[in-house]
């Protein structure tokens, strides 16, 4: 790859070809992209191509180059462009389903690696390194614009969001996305409880197990038998509402939530 921008380089030197250096290396990261990792390009010319809106910087050294009919791939396509081994979830799987109408900036993936956040104009990216939920989360294709993306199931993405997400648990906005997929018969709790089985977490039972319980009205003696295992509750920083059927904290008061999905 360094003997190819070397090339071009002499070529351009010797006044062998008239095309501008930025105009070979746009034509180079097109036919090599989309996604393009360290590419062997002069960092001046990357970053005159960035500013000028043509190639878009994920993060340091990862780029994304349009096709030759001059589309990028859609953000939820490069997701998983960067990580093929794991798949898109929470609330932003359950947007792209129909599920949730809110617009969803910050966006989850299950990741079979580590690696650093991703910028998309306003939208961010996060990758969540669990590589036995990105082996065993049920996943399927969906399609986003004219792309075919893969991302959790309805039943996944809730129980992702309960289980993974280090930022904090939204309880009202997963109460009604949790209503709006019971109502539409995109899960129920047997689905839920068979995804927790396969990947277990006392706190995701627990908080899941509440919501059911707001959204149907009645606790399902299931979910509730599984959250008293253990005397002790499940801490989130912040939490000091402690609900003692599901000994799980919450960040304010149980009526809230209730009030908020009506």
């Amino acid at each position: 790859m360094h003997d190819n921008s070397t090339v071009l380089d002499n070529l351009h030197e010797r006044n062998l070809i008239a095309v501008p250096k930025t105009e070979q290396a746009m034509v180079w990261l097109v036919e090599n992209g989309p996604l393009l990792v360290d590419p062997p390009i002069p960092g001046w010319i990357m970053e005159r191509l960035v500013e000028g809106g043509r190639v878009m910087r994920l993060r340091r050294g990862v780029y994304l180059a349009p096709d030759q009919s001059g589309r990028l791939p859609s953000f939820a396509r490069t997701m998983s462009l960067l990580d093929p081994g794991g798949y898109v979830t929470g609330h932003a799987a359950l947007a792209a389903q129909g599920l949730n109408d809110q617009d969803i900036s910050h966006w989850w993936a299950v990741g079979s690696r580590r690696q650093a956040d991703i910028a998309y104009g306003l939208y961010r990216g996060h990758f969540v390194c669990s590589p036995a939920s990105a082996r065993l989360g049920k996943r399927h294709q969906v399609l986003v614009g004219v792309e075919r993306v893969g991302m959790a199931t309805p039943t996944q993405a809730l129980v992702d969001e309960a289980r993974l997400m280090p930022f904090g648990f939204d309880w009202i906005e997963t109460a009604r996305v949790l209503r709006n997929t019971v109502e539409t018969g995109r899960t129920d709790e047997d689905r839920v409880l068979r995804a927790l089985r396969s990947q277990p977490s006392l706190a995701a039972t627990r908080r899941l197990g509440l919501l059911f319980e707001i959204v149907r009205g009645a606790p399902d003696e299931r979910f509730v038998v599984a959250a008293r295992r253990t005397l002790a509750p499940s801490m989130v920083k912040g939490s000091d509402q402690l609900d003692a059927k599901w000994r799980i904290a919450l960040p304010f008061d149980l009526a809230r939530i209730q009030r908020a999905i009506r």
